[in-house]
């Protein structure tokens, strides 16, 4: 009787933290699907974010095209974004990399913190 009933709260403790995960996770796609600007901005800022960093690291010609523009916003503004073909990697890596990290938010095992 007390086996069973251990048992009884340890598959009913797995199932309650399993449900939270998915319940979690239906939030966040409904989150997705609802607020498609929300997640296209952030894509936007991520590729232009790491388009920036590309730059800085890879492009040792941007600080010359920057003085270059004197005082051109617009031209400084393109200075530090890469070449096309690798502008368009990038917007494709973070098309697809930005969904999943927004559905998969705050998902969390939260039985390894019990003792």
């Amino acid at each position: 009787m007390v086996v069973r009933r251990l048992l009884g709260l340890l598959v009913s403790e797995t199932n309650r933290g399993s449900s939270r995960k998915i319940g979690r996770i239906r939030h966040n796609a409904v989150e997705i699907v609802t607020r498609p600007f929300r997640m296209l901005y952030s894509i936007v800022f991520m590729t232009v974010l790491f388009g920036v960093l590309y730059t800085i690291f890879y492009d040792s010609g941007a600080v010359a095209a920057v003085n270059a523009a004197e005082g051109d916003a617009v031209g400084m503004a393109l200075a530090f974004l890469p070449p096309l073909p690798i502008l368009a990697l990038i917007a494709v890596a973070m098309a697809v990399l930005v969904p999943l990290t927004m559905l998969f938010r705050d998902v969390s095992d939260e039985s390894r913190y019990r003792r």
